[in-house]
C-alpha cells in the first residue's frame, strides 16, 4: 500500500496542478492551507491530524479527481475524522478536453471553481444539416473574491472546418480567443464588466457563428462544475431529423447513459432541460 505521501505526490503530478494551483481550488472551497503545509505532506514531512486539516485532505480528493477515501484511508485511524459533504465533484478541464492544456497554460486560466453557474441556456440553429449559430447564456457566482473572467470552450468534430467566430457578446467583453486546428478546440476568454466579490452574480452571453462544414449530427455540452439547471434547445431548418436524442456520460470515455428520445415541435425545435447537472458531459444526438 503506498504512503499518503506518496500518493498525494502522484495525484498532484497526474492532475498537472501546481501547489499554488491546489492552494487556490482549495481557497474556492472555503479551505485555506499553506504552501509549505501541503509540500510537507506531498514529501512526507508531515502528516495532516488536526480536523480542520482532515477536511483539507477530504476537498483535496474532490479537487484532484479521485475516489472518496483514496488519501483519508492512507491516514492512521486516530488520523481519520467523518467526511463532510463535499460541497463540488469538479471535473479537471483534461478529463473533457484532452488537448486543452496548452491553450490554458498560455491563458493562464482561472481555477474552474471560482465561478459557480446556477444556469447554463444552450440554443443552437442548424441549417441545411450544419451549424450556424451558437447563442450561450450563463448566470454565474462568484465563490471567491476578485473574480474577473472565465474561459469559455467549443470542441469541433469537423477538424477540415475553420473554428466559429464570436459575433456578439453581453455584459462582458471578449477577451483573447485561441484556436488548436488540429484538435478543433476554441478557447474564448470572457472579461466581466467588473471585479466580482464572493456571492456576487453576474449573467452573460456569447454568439458563436460557424463557417461552412461538414453534416452535423449532434450537440454536447462538457461540464466541469455541478451546475443547478442545463437548457438545450435546437433549431433545425426545413430539413429536420428523423430522431432526435437525448443523452449524459461522465467524460469522453464513459459510455452514454440516460439516453431518451426528443420529440420535435412544429416548428422543428426540439428542448430539454436538467436540473442539478453533475459534472460530465450533457447533450443530444440525431440522425437524418
Amino acid at each position: 500500500m503506498p504512503s499518503f505521501a506518496s500518493a498525494l505526490d502522484a495525484a498532484i503530478s497526474d492532475a498537472g496542478l501546481t501547489l499554488d494551483r491546489v492552494r487556490e481550488h482549495l481557497a474556492a472551497r472555503g479551505v485555506t492551507v499553506s504552501r509549505s503545509a501541503l509540500a510537507y505532506w506531498r514529501h512526507g514531512r508531515s502528516r495532516p491530524g488536526r480536523d480542520a486539516s482532515l477536511h483539507a485532505v477530504f476537498e483535496l480528493e474532490q479537487v484532484l479527481g479521485l475516489t472518496a477515501g483514496t488519501l483519508t484511508s492512507l491516514l492512521g485511524p486516530g488520523e481519520r475524522a467523518e467526511p463532510r459533504e463535499p460541497r463540488t465533484a469538479l471535473l479537471e478541464r483534461r478529463r473533457l478536453w484532452p488537448s486543452v492544456r496548452p491553450v490554458t497554460l498560455e491563458l493562464r486560466s482561472p481555477p474552474e471553481d471560482q465561478v459557480r453557474f446556477w444556469s447554463v441556456h444552450d440554443q443552437l440553429e442548424v441549417g441545411e444539416r450544419q451549424e450556424r449559430r451558437l447563442r450561450v447564456r450563463l448566470v454565474a457566482e462568484a465563490a471567491v473574491d476578485g473574480v474577473t473572467r472565465m474561459l469559455t470552450y467549443y470542441q469541433s468534430e469537423d477538424r477540415g472546418r475553420p473554428a466559429p467566430r464570436f459575433a456578439a457578446v453581453h455584459c462582458c467583453r471578449q477577451g483573447r480567443v485561441r484556436a488548436d486546428p488540429a484538435s478543433g478546440l476554441l478557447v474564448g476568454e470572457l472579461v466581466f464588466d467588473r471585479v466580482l466579490a464572493a456571492g456576487e452574480v453576474t449573467a452573460v452571453e456569447y454568439e458563436l457563428v460557424f463557417p461552412p462544414g461538414r453534416p452535423v449530427h449532434g450537440y454536447h455540452r462538457r461540464i466541469t462544475r455541478p451546475t443547478s439547471s442545463y437548457t438545450c434547445q435546437v433549431r433545425f431548418g426545413a430539413d429536420a431529423p428523423a430522431s432526435v436524442l437525448r443523452f449524459a456520460q461522465r467524460d469522453l470515455a464513459a459510455p452514454r447513459r440516460q439516453v431518451e428520445p426528443l420529440r420535435l415541435g412544429a416548428d422543428h425545435t426540439v428542448t430539454f432541460a436538467v436540473r442539478d447537472v453533475r459534472a460530465g458531459i450533457v447533450g443530444t444526438g440525431w440522425t437524418w
